[in-house]
């Protein structure tokens, strides 16, 4: 029994946690540390990593029956992967922003 809860605590530090380091590893001093290719694709996979991990993990708790608080920090676990996702790769920047000139664009 001590095993399980000693897993239970490392799988929902990981959904705590992985959100955290993801907006950190896209952070902007984070950018300006990979100067070189190899850092870059280091920092990427790292990143991708992560967030495939902490989306899964936080994914496979709203569905199984735990309680609402705990649901809740997955659903914030899962925001915090998306939003990081998008300032990495900008995968949801253009259906997010509004063009205020319309579909026209500029004149």
């Amino acid at each position: 029994m001590k095993s399980l809860a000693l897993l239970a605590v490392i799988l929902l530090s990981f959904i705590i946690f992985s959100g955290p380091v993801a907006l950190f590893v896209t952070s902007r001093w984070a950018k300006n540390l990979s100067d070189s290719k190899y850092i870059l694709v280091l920092r990427r996979s790292f990143l991708a990593a992560i967030n495939v991990l902490g989306m899964l993990l936080s994914l496979s708790v709203i569905i199984v029956a735990v309680p609402p608080v705990v649901k809740f920090i997955a659903v914030i676990s899962i925001v915090t992967h998306v939003f990081a996702i998008n300032r990495e790769y900008g995968f949801f920047s253009h259906w997010l922003s509004r063009n205020p000139n319309g579909p026209e664009g500029q004149y």
